[in-house]
């Protein structure tokens, strides 16, 4: 296989990818019900700009997000909403640039998506039915959906 046909086959996969997390997050009810279930932290896909940085990082890989409608767990911390989650589609590129000064090519996030927020808990992004990201202390992680 050439050097072209390879890069061919790379931005094929790549766009595929992407359009199936579109898909998937267009798809997802936009209900905290939606989101609830129980997440592992599998990979970091960032930091902010001010972060609990590496030593964070490498702590909270494999810990386990539990979502309900209304509290979300992590971390040994639980918060419940002040007037309860909102659940929205919204510009990726605009949101994570607000909340943590990262951009959806680092995190992996499509252009729009489903996001669960609150005022006093952490913001948590829909990737796909079964991927979400959120920051922790600076840290941006993806988790799956925990079986």
């Amino acid at each position: 296989m050439s050097v072209r046909q390879l890069c061919a086959a790379v931005a094929l996969l790549l766009t595929a990818g992407q359009s199936n997390a579109q898909a998937g997050a267009s798809a997802a009810k936009l209900s905290a019900a939606g989101f609830s279930g129980k997440w592992v932290v599998t990979d970091v896909v960032s930091y902010a700009t001010i972060s609990a940085g590496i030593p964070e990082a490498k702590r909270i890989l494999g810990k386990v997000l539990t979502i309900s409608p209304t509290r979300i767990e992590f971390n040994g911390q639980n918060c419940t909403p002040h007037g309860g989650f909102v659940v929205s589609e919204v510009d990726s590129a605009t949101k994570l640039k607000a909340l943590y000064d990262v951009y959806p090519p680092d995190v992996g996030l499509p252009a729009r998506t489903t996001l669960l927020d609150s005022a006093n808990c952490t913001a948590i992004f829909r990737m796909t039915d079964n991927r979400v990201v959120f920051g922790w202390n600076g840290v941006m992680v993806r988790a799956i959906r925990e079986k």
